[in-house]
């Protein structure tokens, strides 16, 4: 039976680094980040297949200019403001239509050998709506622009626009696995798989580990003190309807070892990323990153950000490998077990303990309201 499954993990691993996506669509993801745009990749892995996506998008407001015009300027001072400001304008607008030419070319040559294609534009007096898409055997793509032109009102600023755009391309991956022959995500299996790395962030001075235990029964609200608000019962799922306990292991790297942990970053990113091609029976989603992520405010939207969400299968119960380098530049590792609804409360990197607003400090790291 062992050679039987190491034959089929093999063949299963060989199909994955067999099955390429398209070599245009490759081209043009390679080509975005020359152009200081982010590409998102991650890959989800559920019964029978994995799925890779890539994604970007974003927008342009040229609005806020206007605050670049403050009273009292002289004649002189105003006009330099206004080369300044079309300039700039003139210069994003060369660097967007460059990046819809790309994709133009792109989708135009996809369409020869595709199951189907879609090229559309529309343009009247500087509106503009952009889409494209393809579909594969197992692929698809598509791209959206849209853009709201806007004119000279007598303030010196030419026409302008305002733009959104966005991206998305996924392929597939067969592994003829069936979901009755999946099996719950191994996060203890994962984190010793990973050891040898965590082991060397442990090393550096003054690096530390914790327990997490983190609980939030149903009934228990205080919206100030969690990124997501933990949803009870939601779409109607009896296994989210008990209380969510978080528990695992929360590392913390100070920040002046900036250097080490950067390096040692892509070695744990690389070691997460053999774990989960090495098992196709496990359902994961993974996302690929190159570092930790920022100290931005996007985490109290999303809560924190994770790297690997193992699922339980056919369950609630879910595994997270969690990332983070915090605005003081300390870095935070968390490998977390969750049941029932995941949640992580604001004070995450500072607390031991939190069960229904009950907070535990770790040693040291109290705010000075909360210090007796």
């Amino acid at each position: 039976m062992k050679k039987i499954l190491t034959f089929m993990l093999l063949a299963v691993t060989a199909t994955t680094y067999g099955q390429q996506p398209n070599v245009r669509l490759t081209q043009l993801e390679q080509y975005l980040p020359t152009q200081y745009i982010d590409v998102h990749k991650r890959q989800n892995n559920s019964a029978g297949k994995i799925t890779y996506m890539i994604e970007t998008g974003g927008g342009h407001l040229t609005g806020g200019w206007e605050s670049y015009f403050k009273k009292g300027l002289s004649e002189e001072e105003r006009q330099q403001r206004v080369l300044t400001v079309n300039s700039r304008i003139t210069q994003g607008r060369q660097k967007m239509e460059g990046v819809i030419d790309y994709f133009r070319t792109t989708f135009a040559s996809l369409g020869k050998n595709a199951t189907e294609s879609y090229l559309y534009e529309f343009h009247k007096n500087g509106l503009d709506t952009i889409k494209y898409s393809y579909m594969g055997s197992n692929e698809f793509a598509n791209f959206e622009y849209h853009n709201k032109p806007h004119k000279n009102n007598d303030n010196g600023i030419i026409d302008y626009s305002d733009y959104y755009y966005s991206y998305y391309h996924s392929y597939t991956v067969p592994t003829g696995i069936k979901e009755d022959d999946m099996k719950p995500f191994d996060g203890k299996a994962f984190c010793e798989h990973i050891q040898p790395v965590l082991k060397k962030f442990m090393k550096l001075k003054g690096a530390k580990a914790y327990p997490v235990h983190w609980q939030h029964d149903e009934g228990f609200e205080n919206d100030r003190d969690f990124f997501l608000t933990p949803k009870y019962g939601r779409d109607k799922h009896e296994f989210e309807t008990h209380p969510g306990l978080v528990t695992g292991t929360h590392y913390i790297i100070p920040s002046l070892h900036e250097a080490e942990a950067k390096a040692l970053y892509k070695e744990l990113d690389a070691l997460a990323h053999d774990y989960v091609n090495s098992h196709p029976e496990q359902p994961y989603a993974y996302k690929f990153t190159t570092e930790f992520a920022g100290s931005d405010d996007s985490h109290i939207i999303h809560g924190l950000p994770d790297m690997v969400k193992g699922n339980i299968y056919k369950g609630s119960d879910e595994f997270f490998l969690c990332c983070k380098r915090e605005r003081d530049g300390s870095y935070h590792i968390l490998t977390l077990n969750s049941k029932g609804v995941y949640w992580v409360p604001v004070d995450y990197a500072i607390l031991k303990s939190y069960v229904n607003g009950e907070k535990t400090y770790l040693k040291g790291m109290e705010p000075k309201k909360d210090k007796k």
